[in-house]
């Protein structure tokens, strides 16, 4: 199998298009409508169709759950400063959650082969004067308390996380030396690691911390690696499976469907990109979503990642003012008949569509983070929650 150079690894932007035109109206196709000055909360349930967007506002940055098909958006907080590195992780009944902005979470146009378009979006650079802030929101009441980032020599942070009673948690990876991954134990306190039950990847260390009484707690410590595709880093801790949903996990590139084969692939070859001369170039893969199908361009290297080629209907057509192309990674996620299509990770660009009549309900050009409302996901079961371990 051919392998891809992801971005991080081996980038090389080969052209941009103009991104799309932002959409008159407060960043919504059908003109979502401000619920005014109300206080800001969260009404549960939702509908399967509302989205957590992030929104910048002059000099803040608004957190709404927009609701395109009642036409209603609530301002759950207005958070200062920017909203570039928008991240959002929720507790697993969605009342609390830690908004995150990561300078260098920022868009990345996707992926380098020689077969691929040129990507729809251009690249973001990360602004390095810019430092990051957490903010505790109660998405009941709107109640807003600032988060202190954990800052820990030799550890970087590389997620937070809401448990069910509550917590707040920080998960860090610790790089480790070639002398003690050569020696192949680690100590910590009272703790001893083994290091030679890896096979692959680098050792490293992972941590949670737990933020109580305005400190942070060391709660666990595991060995685990990086520097592959299958390196769990903190997803090997055990309190990391008791946190809610996190915006990064919402918008991963694996979405996982079925390879077409036959009539319906035919009727898909004259939207294939036009350099890809075999299946190692990528291939067309289909999602349900209610009734309906969705076609995605799918290309592979150890793992499968969607592209921005997608395309519905019969006889299939590429998504209306999608903007993304098969040069772009993105997220395909679905609930009940909605269809959400933003840049991997990131969640920028965001489009929802309505099924079968592929009706485009939302779209945005300075929204960030933008993942549907995760306690209210109708699930058609395409979605990979997170890359097999």
């Amino acid at each position: 199998m051919r392998a891809l150079g992801l971005v991080g690894l081996c980038f090389v932007v080969v052209g941009c298009k103009k991104p799309s035109a932002e959409v008159p109206g407060p960043d919504a196709v059908g003109a979502a409508k401000a619920s005014g000055p109300a206080k800001p909360v969260v009404a549960f349930p939702v509908a399967p169709s509302t989205l957590s967007v992030f929104a910048p506002v002059e000099k803040a940055c608004e957190w709404r759950a927009v609701e395109p098909v009642a036409g209603v958006t609530r301002v759950i907080a207005s958070l200062p400063g920017s909203c570039v590195g928008a991240r959002v992780s929720f507790g697993p009944d969605a009342s609390k959650a830690v908004v995150w902005f990561d300078p260098w979470h920022v868009q990345r146009p996707g992926y380098f082969a020689q077969t691929a378009s040129a990507p729809g979006y251009p690249e973001e650079k990360a602004d390095e004067q810019a430092r990051p802030r957490a903010f505790i929101v109660s998405t009941k009441d709107g109640k807003v308390e600032p988060l202190p980032l954990p800052a820990l020599a030799g550890q970087k942070l590389t997620d937070v996380g809401v448990t069910a009673d509550g917590a707040v948690l920080a998960f860090l990876e610790e790089g480790l030396s070639d002398e003690v991954r050569e020696r192949g134990t680690v100590t910590l306190g009272a703790e001893t690691f083994d290091l030679t039950q890896f096979t692959e990847g680098l050792p490293e260390l992972a941590h949670a911390y737990r933020f109580q009484a305005g400190k942070w707690t060391r709660a666990e410590t595991k060995a685990t690696t990086t520097g592959w595709d299958y390196a769990l880093g903190v997803q090997a801790l055990d309190v990391f499976r008791k946190v809610g949903a996190r915006s990064v996990e919402l918008s991963s590139a694996h979405a996982q469907g079925d390879v077409l084969e036959g009539g319906a692939l035919a009727a898909l070859k004259p939207l294939a990109p036009k350099k890809a001369a075999s299946p190692d170039d990528g291939h067309w893969i289909f999602l349900g979503v209610g009734s309906a199908r969705v076609y995605a361009w799918e290309v592979t290297g150890e793992l499968a990642y969607t592209t921005g080629l997608v395309a519905a209907g019969s006889p299939p057509k590429v998504l209306a003012k999608l903007g993304f192309t098969d040069g772009d990674l993105v997220s395909l996620r679905s609930s009940a008949s909605f269809l959400l299509v933003t840049s991997a990770d990131v969640g920028t660009h965001p489009r929802l569509y309505e099924l079968p009549s592929a009706k485009l309900l939302f779209a945005s050009d300075s929204a960030r983070g933008v993942t549907f409302w995760p306690t209210a996901i109708v699930s058609t079961g395409h979605e990979a929650s997170r890359p097999p371990p």
